[in-house]
């Protein structure tokens, strides 16, 4: 792994100035558990690095994996690789708390309402007190918590934290009174400094949408390593995907022009900005009315679906294809949020002017850094709105591959709503362009990133430039001698759901045998709960679900229990099959109820499926079969993870057996040691 980084970095042709000259390639390494992939591709990243002055950005999808880049990794390539070299943790500054917005809710705890910002006494109801505000700035102060949410010594509450916490439109920057002492702009001190920035592949995400080289160094100078990247493609997906409520935008305007009325006695009378306040309550009113006519439209127009256990319903528009009244409607709200947005923007403007004293329009310094925030929470709020009517709007006729558009109806007590999706099917073009196309260099490496033995879909769904260069590393572990794959002939086939719950339920202790530490993995919560209710009450007994509790409060429970010599049982969904670390005594069996493949019935997998079937392509051998390979190699490897590792993995889906993927699925699996059909 080493050798093929190594080579592909030394291939790459610079200019006088150190900019890329090669054409963009990417190169991507396959390496097996206990390969050792950070030490890897750390000792052939940083010596280049470090003689040309790049940064190394490393990316990873998990928490735990970055802990462990950070507090055990580097550190030891520190210590004995002979490389000097400084390494910092990059997180998003929503995991800071906001210095400036903590003082304005102790002040307003202590202040008539009426003299402070409506957004100020809205959070006020929160679960926000005196006495913890107090303790976090003490701590703080004191220099005991560093003003990041993870490293406070209990979690800190989403609705607590909501409050406490900003964003990049929010945020004054410089401008802002706490500057000087803010925690996020002080962690970034660190990573601007340090040659080896750890981040996870949100962040760099978000970095690339605001241009690159914002938040972490310009992917021009950058040696990117992205770790655990079979998830980057879906992450940037999901930050591609639009999505609003109709009876959520009304809400929100309700929220602008109440503020905007509490803003305009600022401003003094007759201000030159009055106009815009004036202005805005006309849109308000305009977009409620539109989309009040357009919710009563779609409610009666719209062939709903039921949602299986859920009070939701659902309707995929075809091809991406929007009836001409919505795309006409959609045109209008877009043009009316291109206009809010302009305002809005204008407002902050003023707003951020009067912070730096150089403003007219009648705040004082103080007034503007308490209004600041509000603008540019509604700022960010209304440019969300905008880019799904930029969606919803556009002419789509001549695109060669389709959106998915997708409608949501959620039926509540206390307010029904729909909400419109939209997403690309597919994040590699943006990839390119934002990503690929501009790295100096990068690296893609897991266990797991070749499907079905090959790196073709890896390829298209993060758009990997032509020059890429594709290598496979073979775990060390000796898999024949140390783990059994045990298929058992069952009589139910998963596709009934009810007869194979029924026969996982009656023949549980047969399964899991004599293991004292057992994974059971489910592709559903449904059958998860079914399969632990329909237990008998002794072995319920021994069995923890994800629905207990968190995943590190379960494994860390799970670690007790065997070290008490007891039998624990856990009982988990995907994200447990993958980034959990359990070695030696601690997980013996690992159990698969079946084959993960995806949901059915998600409305983004369905218009690919659409698409490809309209190219003439099998949508099931070409996604669904890959995907599930790759999931399923993810689940066993839980099992291995240390040289001194033993056990089973067994697979409770006679698919393996009796479809011919099943061949292909098995063959992309580890060299265990098999029983099939016992």
């Amino acid at each position: 792994m080493i050798a093929e980084i190594a080579k592909y970095l030394g291939a790459i042709e610079t200019s006088e100035e150190g900019e890329r000259k090669s054409p963009p390639g990417v190169c991507v390494v396959e390496a097996g558990t206990g390969t050792g992939k950070t030490l890897a591709y750390s000792i052939s990243v940083l010596p280049l690095a470090l003689a040309e002055n790049r940064k190394v950005v490393i990316s990873t999808a998990t928490t735990a994996l970055q802990e462990q880049v950070l507090s055990k990794d580097l550190p030891e390539l520190a210590r004995h690789s002979g490389l000097s070299f400084s390494y910092a943790l990059a997180k998003g500054r929503g995991r800071y708390i906001c210095l400036s917005k903590l003082d304005h809710h102790l002040e307003a705890l202590n202040t008539d309402q009426n003299t402070l910002p409506m957004f100020l006494m809205e959070q006020r109801e929160d679960a926000l007190n005196e006495e913890e505000l107090q303790l976090f700035l003490s701590r703080y102060a004191s220099g005991e918590w560093d003003g990041d949410r993870d490293s406070w010594p209990s979690a800190i509450p989403q609705e607590i934290w909501r409050g406490l916490a900003t964003d990049n439109q929010q945020c004054a920057n410089r401008r802002c009174s706490y500057f000087n002492t803010c925690p996020y702009y002080e962690a970034r001190k660190q990573w601007d400094e340090a040659d080896v920035i750890v981040a996870n592949h949100d962040l760099v995400l978000s970095d690339l949408a605001l241009g690159g080289g914002v938040i972490l160094p310009s992917p021009e100078s950058s040696i990117y390593v992205f770790d655990e990247a079979h998830h980057l493609a879906d992450k940037a997906l999901g930050h591609f995907t639009v999505s609003g409520g109709l009876k959520a935008v009304q809400n929100w305007l309700k929220t602008l022009t109440k503020s905007m009325a509490e803003f305009a006695p600022y401003l003094g009378p007759s201000n030159y900005l009055a106009r815009h306040i004036d202005e805005i309550a006309g849109l308000a009113t305009s977009i409620h009315s539109l989309t009040e006519s357009l919710f009563a439209s779609l409610e009666q127009g719209i062939a709903w679906l039921q949602e299986d256990n859920s009070s939701d319903r659902r309707y995929r528009f075809s091809g991406g294809r929007l009836p001409e009244e919505l795309v006409k409607q959609a045109i209008e709200l877009k043009m009316m949020f291109a206009s809010l947005v302009r305002i809005l923007d204008d407002l902050r403007s003023e707003v951020s002017a009067a912070v730096d004293e150089k403003s007219d329009c009648g705040l004082s310094r103080e007034e503007g850094e308490q209004w600041f925030p509000v603008m540019g929470s509604l700022c960010n709020r209304a440019e969300n709105y905008y880019q799904l009517w930029i969606f919803y709007a556009k002419d789509r006729s001549k695109e060669s591959i389709p959106d998915a558009c997708w409608l949501v109806y959620r039926d509540q007590e206390s307010q029904s709503d729909i909400v419109l999706f939209g997403s690309p099917l597919n994040a590699g073009k943006v990839l390119y362009q934002s990503l690929w196309k501009r790295a100096y260099a990068a690296v893609l490496t897991s266990a797991t990133l070749t499907a079905l033995g090959r790196f073709d879909r890896l390829a298209y769904k993060s758009g990997l430039p032509e020059a890429s260069i594709y290598h496979c590393v073979v775990s060390p572990f000796d898999f024949g001698n140390v783990a059994e794959l045990v298929i058992p002939r069952m009589s139910s086939l998963p596709s009934d759901a009810e007869a194979h719950t029924t026969e996982i339920c009656e023949r549980f202790d047969e399964i899991i045998g004599s293991h004292k530490a057992v994974l059971v993995l489910f592709s559903s919560r449904r059958q998860m709960n079914d399969v632990f209710y329909g237990l008998a009450r002794d072995t319920r007994e021994q069995v923890m679900t994800q629905d207990d509790m968190g995943k590190q409060e379960l494994v860390a429970t799970h670690r007790e229990m065997i070290d008490a010599g007891k039998r624990s049982i856990l009982f988990g969904l995907a994200s447990m099959a993958e980034g959990i670390d359990l070695p030696g005594k601690y997980l013996t069996h690992v159990v698969i109820a079946k084959i993960p493949f995806s949901v059915p019935n998600d409305p983004l997998e369905e218009s690919i499926s659409e698409w490809l079937e309209q190219q003439g392509r099998n949508p099931f051998m070409e996604v669904s079969v890959p995907d599930a390979s790759l999931r399923l190699i993810q689940a066993c490897g839980r099992l291995i993870r240390t040289e001194e590792d033993r056990g089973v993995v067994t697979i409770l889906d006679q698919r393996l057996v009796s479809r011919r993927y099943g061949q292909l699925l098995l063959d992309a699996l580890p060299p265990f040691k098999r029983s099939i059909g016992v």
